[in-house]
């Protein structure tokens, strides 16, 4: 199987990375949608897509719009080495993007993020 050329969020992620520009002030699209794959490999979020992954029929965006410079699916190859998502990096990008942005959702309505400092404490809280 060929990988991905065109990824695309969930009605659910779509909506996520919208509430996000409100309640974190992040204006590009691409950089929430970039924070939500960070998030979810900073959280260690599994590959699998269940029942509760979402609905299609959310925003596609280009492989190499949103990952320009290769990093992202060399980061999945990283910290997911496994043979499949070795070939085929981006429809791992795809899961954690969408799992990613409706983690950073749940804490938010949690109270457990409420700016984007809030991430920057977490992340040097684990070191």
């Amino acid at each position: 199987m060929a990988d991905l050329k065109n990824i695309a969020l969930t009605i659910e992620a779509t909506q996520t990375a919208t509430d996000l520009k409100h309640w974190l002030g992040i204006v590009e699209q691409m950089d929430r949608i970039r924070l939500g794959f960070a998030y979810a490999v900073r959280n260690s979020l599994d590959l699998t897509r269940d029942d509760t992954f979402g609905t299609r029929g959310g925003s596609n965006y280009d492989t190499g719009g949103l990952d320009q410079d290769g990093l992202m699916a060399e980061t999945v190859k990283i910290y997911y080495p496994d043979p499949d998502v070795a070939a085929e990096p981006y429809r791992a990008v795809e899961t954690l993007m969408n799992k990613g942005l409706r983690l950073l959702g749940e804490h938010w309505q949690q109270g457990l993020i409420g700016s984007v400092g809030d991430l920057m404490a977490s992340a040097a809280d684990a070191e």
